[in-house]
């Protein structure tokens, strides 16, 4: 998620999403045609597309909607009543949501507020989720960077005075809570010595390909998660020696991309799973 969001018409970002399925030969689910309704209703919103690869498979059906935040005193009703239809179909646990959001949560410390969709052929294998880009607002982030199951590393990569932190609504009802610290650029470099004591050789290298990363902290398990922006995506991607991957991102057609990956698998250099978005 870039800090500015590039914003386009409601006819060019449905096409966009409509392009996308193409691309994959995927067929949109209920949970898409949902997704879909919430698009068409949001013109202020930034549609953000994206694929997951687990080994030989790719998953398309994934979409975020950003959305600026303009003045809200609460959740923005678009997403709320998408989340509360999307609740009589599913489990939607949230318990994690309002433990960390509390009843004084200060929308007007919100940049901007994300709804997506990872959704798959079996309706049960789908998850929804929600995201908050936070700005000054340090006792909600120490709230988020403390939470039980965060690691302590999230708090000492907290740089930027924003940060991203959100939740994923799994099919079981289960929730994780994950925490997104950024660095730009010019932060890596200053932060040189610190990242030399956090992560090995490889996940140095990568980070100095890239405008910024986004390292992503989760409560669903350990280790952490690289969100890189590369200078040039093309040549970044062919690094990796992923035909899979180089296929999906060809089929995408996109330009400009986030692309994670897992930082363990960064060291060992044996991926098996990506996400990118575009």
């Amino acid at each position: 998620m870039e800090n500015s969001l590039i914003m386009q018409s409601t006819n060019l970002q449905i096409e966009k999403y409509r392009r996308h399925l193409t691309s994959f030969t995927a067929e949109a689910t209920p949970l898409c045609d949902s997704f879909l309704d919430l698009l068409k209703a949001s013109p202020e919103a930034h549609l953000e597309c994206s694929f997951k690869i687990i080994g030989e498979t790719v998953h398309p059906l994934r979409f975020n909607l950003w959305y600026e935040n303009n003045g809200e005193s609460g959740l923005n009703p678009k997403i709320a009543t998408f989340l509360k239809h999307y609740a009589r179909d599913a489990p939607l646990n949230l318990s994690l949501y309002q433990q960390l959001i509390g009843t004084d949560f200060q929308y007007d410390k919100v940049k901007c507020t994300s709804l997506g969709i990872d959704a798959r052929t079996q309706s049960s294998a789908s998850r929804v989720k929600l995201w908050h880009i936070i700005e000054h607002y340090p006792e909600k982030e120490a709230m988020v960077l403390d939470f039980p199951e965060i690691s302590p590393i999230a708090g000492s990569l907290k740089i930027q005075p924003d940060l991203l932190f959100g939740f994923d609504f799994g099919p079981d009802g289960g929730t994780a809570v994950k925490v997104y610290p950024a660095l730009h650029t010019s932060q890596v470099r200053q932060s040189r010595s610190l990242l030399n004591i956090l992560f090995g050789t490889r996940t140095l290298a990568l980070l100095e390909q890239c405008e910024w990363v986004n390292f992503g902290f989760t409560t669903k398990e350990a280790g952490l998660s690289l969100h890189l922006l590369p200078r040039n995506p093309k040549m970044f991607i062919e690094n990796l020696h992923y035909p899979v991957l180089s296929d999906a991102y060809r089929l995408s057609g996109a330009q400009k991309v986030i692309i994670s990956l897992d930082q363990a698998e960064v060291e060992s250099g044996c991926y098996s799973s990506f996400n990118l978005y575009y």
